[in-house]
Formats: C-alpha cells, structure tokens, sequence
C-alpha cells in the first residue's frame, strides 16, 4: 500500500526543527516533575529550549486511511525524549481526530508565540498530502480533509510563512513527500567536522528541509511497522552515538538507505524564501536519565598508525580550511547573485510602474467619481505608490467605540477603496506572493470592475502594503476614517443601512461575482470621501483582538445590519482567508 493514491495523495511526514540549543540544565528546583536530561559529554555550549509539535494521522474521515503515520509520530515523540533533550511539557501531539486543521494551525501559531529567539522548535507531520500537478503546489491533509478540495487544507505556503516568522534561530523541516522542490533554494552542503566547526553552523540563522523524494509517491508502509524514510530516520536517531547532528550528516547516511530500498530520492537543502542565512541545525545528544553516553569516536592518531600517514588533527584541519575557502566561494557568489536581483529587482519596478500607468489609462470608468486618478502628493488626496487614491484624515479627536470615548489621533491617509484584485494582481506579478484561493475567478471579472481581493490572510494583507510603503490601519485609525467626528454609526449617519448604501445581507455566495464593485455605493461614503467601510468585505487591521487573532472591521456581503455598526468588532487567526475578507492600506502623512 503507498501512501500516494490516483489522486495524486501523497504520504506528509513533516518535520520543522528550530534548533537554538539543547536546554541547560537548571539549578533552581524546578516546580514540574519532568527531570531535565543532561547534554553528553564533550558537548559545546548552546542556550534555550526544545519545543515540538508532533502530527500523525491514520484514521481519516474522509479519505483513505493510512496505517503507520501514528506509529512513526509517537516512535519520533519518544526518541526525542529520550535522547536529544526534549521535555515531556513542551511536546504537543495531535493524533488522528485531535489532529483538525483548526488545531494544526492553532498549534504552529503557539509555537511560533512560545518559542524564543534561544529556543529550538520541532514539528512533525506524518499524514496524507496533496499536490496540484498543474501549479505544483503542496498541501497538508488534516484529518477532516476532503479530495481534491484545497478549501480543507493547509497549504505549504502557510506552513513556510509560519517558519519564516518563527523567532527561533534554527529551522528543520523534514517532508515526506508533501513538498516540491520549489521550496528549496541553492543548496549548500558542508562537512561536520569539530566542535568550532558546530558551534559556526549553530551560530548562524538557519532554514533548512529534508524531503523524502521530490514530487513520487512514498511508500505508507516500509521497515518495522514505519514508512521507509521514518524507519531510517528513527533508526539513525536511536543509534547516534555522535555528540551532533546536522542535516547535512543526516541526510548522508539516510538518502542511500532510502534510495535502495524504496522508489524515492531524499533531497536537502536550505528552504526557499524563509530566512536562512547559512548555517545548520544541530541535534546535540542527550541522556534523559542523566547517565553517561558513548563518546564520540576519538580524533586524536591511533598510537599504531604509521609515522608516515598525516595525523587525524592534520586531516580534519585540512578539511576545515577547505571548508572555509568554500564558504568564503560561496558568500562571493552570493554578493554577485545579490548585487544582479538588487538590479533586475530595480528593472522589474520600472516595468511594473509603466504596466500601471497603462493599467490605469485602460480602467474602466464606474458611477462613483475616477477612481485613479494623476499622482497628487499633496492636500486631501494623494495617489499611493500602487496606483490607488488615497484619502487624508486629519490630526484631532474623534469619538471611539460604543462609549464614544474621545481619542485623539495624528493625520494619516487611508485607500480610497479596498484594495481590488486589479491591484493585488500587480503585487503578485512583482513580487511572486502566493495567489489568494480562487484566484482565476477573481482574475477572470476584472473587465467588468475593480472589485476587493479576497481570500487574502491578515499577513498577505501585511505584505501587499508594507511592499507599497504602506501600513495596514489600527483599529481606531478605521473607526475614525469611518465615522468622522461626530460620533455618527455607520458611515453616512445615522439612517439605517439599504441597497444604496452598501451591499449586505446576501444569503448565499455565487462566486466572486456576488462582491460589489468599489465604489459603486456612493451614498455610502464616509465623512472624508472614503468609500465602503460598511459591507462588501470585512478589512483586516493591525490591532490585536486577543493574543491570538487580529481585528476586522465594517462587515461583509453576508452580515446584518448590526455588523456594519462602526462599534462592531470582528476577529480572526492572521492565517484565515475567506471570501468576505479584505483590506485597505494606511499612510502615514509624512510619506
């Protein structure tokens, strides 16, 4: 049985390690009691936690089940445990049903907030994945999961964002089949060598992966009640007797293992676009039981070795200073490399500006007033860098919330109108950002009007604006763009909201269709010209709801009147997309 089906499922064994550091022993009393395992003999210096996120599903509810994803999950679990320094508290395993897209996404989040920039993070997936062979895109399968229904979930673009915003120091992410070689970037692969040598890798931020195959089929079932590539990567784990290891060693001694045993071809490489600046994760080995541990194999010349042969410590600082003349190659080159995408991105810009200036030439023309009109950088309006109007808000009080407490706010300038698919489709051209989903049928209505991007996460929002000079709006900041000075409740007064004000209590979603164009509802306007910031989409700003979600205001398509109350305040996890959010962008006046 394989873990692949006609379908293109494929088996997602993913293993993300931050590794700052294997935990000091502490030597205040500790108030749990998880004994803390000491590090073996010999070992260098390295500070912080470990943390770990272990996934394994077999029971499915909607496609077929697998057999030793489990098994490999909780055998991996207590490998870590027991021998490279993992407590029992800071290990979180879903298994099966605990193991929804909710609870996985919930569970990265956490980590990414627990973790420190001295801690070392550890996620594990062992269940079904997908891949569209047309966009060569991956996704994790979370136990409710349905085929060929990207909706239910978890795109790897996710799970690469949430490593990328990960405080931790060292990621590792080990994929058993789910990701394509598009994550990878220019591999580097260097010798471990002595405790300098490690002390270097851990000393530098790094990102790095280990795919079991590139986009074949593994194998569900393989050595030992484990899939082949879990069984040898258990298998090196328990029987390492080296005081390290790093992924280049790794995958070593498990790619041809892997290879004559089973139809695949590991890969390792540092990830693409996720933050690595060179170095390597480093397992360092440890006794749960405090013990003594095998010392690592002597580099010091047998007594009986011939006189004429060069000693270990000559060889090993011949390697080393290879090493270091091929790190030296490679930071040239990657000044090169660097200095050549400084120019094409610079090319790439000028372009992008001209294809704008055509853009907005050829927009159509709707009932609400131009929309894009000539760059004016001074007064109520000014056009941003994206080719979108820009309206500006006064420094001064306005009346905030239910309370209407009085707050007092600086000028800024805030988008005219939601950010449209028109513009959003110019960001992803210059910047290769991920298409929101539903992408085409987006794309496919823009001739007939600038209608809101949605689909977009609150960090596709982040990005979209901050790559324009701009910021998303704080919470107040929208509510008083909204609602002017006078304390009013939606953005034309007082009246309750109808048809011509803004669109709303839509019954059902027929596509993307179903959204207004911007600007289409002039009688809703704000008191500063700012239109629809009631309905149509909800907008992701940059307040915080709790610790865990962000803001949304104004309602969408689909709510009741009471949404669209200005008081009205909406939440949701950064990483959510749907079909009713959207956004805008703000700007500070000074800019």
């Amino acid at each position: 049985m394989t873990r692949v089906k006609t379908m293109t499922w494929m088996l997602g064994a993913l293993m993300v390690g931050t590794i700052m550091g294997i935990p000091i022993l502490c030597l205040a009393a500790n108030r749990d009691l998880t004994v803390m395992p000491k590090v073996a003999a010999g070992s260098i210096p390295m500070a912080g936690d470990y943390w770990a996120l272990i996934v394994g599903i077999d029971q499915y509810q909607h496609v077929p089940p697998l057999e030793t994803a489990t098994r490999d999950a909780t055998a991996l679990r207590d490998v870590l445990v027991a021998r490279y320094g993992f407590r029992t508290d800071h290990v979180t395993v879903l298994l099966n049903e605990q193991a929804t897209r909710a609870g996985i996404e919930e569970a990265l989040y956490r980590l990414g907030k627990q973790a420190g920039p001295t801690d070392s993070v550890l996620i594990y997936y062992a269940g079904h994945g997908q891949l569209d062979s047309d966009s060569q895109r991956g996704y994790w399968v979370p136990v409710e999961g349905k085929a060929q229904s990207p909706s239910t979930f978890i795109s790897n673009a996710l799970i690469r964002d949430e490593i990328a915003h990960m405080k931790a120091k060292h990621v590792y992410l080990v994929a058993d089949s789910c990701f394509s070689g598009t994550l990878f970037a220019k591999s580097r692969s260097l010798p471990p060598l002595n405790d300098k040598f490690f002390q270097r890798l851990y000393a530098n931020k790094s990102r790095w992966g280990l795919t079991s195959g590139q986009n074949e089929p593994v194998a569900d079932q393989g050595k030992n009640g484990h899939s082949m590539f879990a069984y040898f990567l258990l298998k090196l784990l328990q029987e390492n007797d080296q005081p390290y290891l790093v992924p280049s060693y790794i995958y070593n001694q498990i790619a041809p293992l892997v290879g004559r045993n089973a139809e695949q071809l590991p890969r390792s490489e540092p990830l693409q676009g996720a933050g690595d600046e060179g170095g390597q994760f480093v397992f360092r080995l440890a006794s749960a039981s405090g013990g003594p541990l095998p010392q690592a194999r002597p580099t010091a010349p047998a007594l009986s070795a011939p006189p004429s042969a060069p000693s270990a410590a000559l060889s090993q600082a011949e390697q080393e200073l290879q090493a270091l003349h091929e790190q030296e190659r490679q930071l040239e080159e990657q000044q090169r490399l660097a200095a050549m995408q400084a120019q094409i991105e610079a090319k790439k810009q000028e372009l992008e500006q001209k294809k704008q200036q055509l853009q907005v030439a050829k927009a159509p023309s709707y009932s609400a007033p131009q929309q894009y009109s000539a760059p004016q950088q001074q007064g109520r309006e000014i056009t941003g860098k994206d080719g979108a109007p820009m309206m500006l808000v006064p420094t001064g009080e306005f009346l905030y919330g239910d309370n209407k407490e009085r707050v007092s706010l600086p000028a800024f300038y805030l988008d005219k109108y939601e950010v449209s698919t028109r513009l959003y489709s110019a960001f992803i051209q210059a910047t290769r950002h991920e298409e929101p989903k539903d992408w085409a049928q987006q794309i496919a209505l823009v001739s007939q009007g600038d209608r809101p991007v949605v689909n977009v996460t609150w960090h596709d929002a982040e990005a979209y604006c901050r790559y324009y000079g701009k910021r998303l709006p704080t919470e107040q900041e929208w509510e008083k763009a909204a609602r002017g000075t006078d304390g009013r409740i939606y953005p034309w007064g007082n009246d309750e909201p109808t048809s011509r004000h803004a669109l709303f209590n839509t019954t059902s979603w027929n596509g993307y269709g179903t959204l207004a164009v911007v600007g289409s509802h002039e009688a809703g306007a704000s008191p500063y010209g700012i239109h629809d910031l009631a309905g149509n989409v909800w907008e992701w700003t940059s307040s915080e709801y709790d610790s865990s979600t962000k803001v949304l205001r104004g309602g969408s398509w689909g709510n009741d009147p009471v949404s669209l109350r200005f008081a009205y305040r909406g939440g949701d996890h950064p990483t959510r997309r749907f079909a009713h959010f959207g956004f805008r962008c703000a700007q500070d006046r000074s800019n």
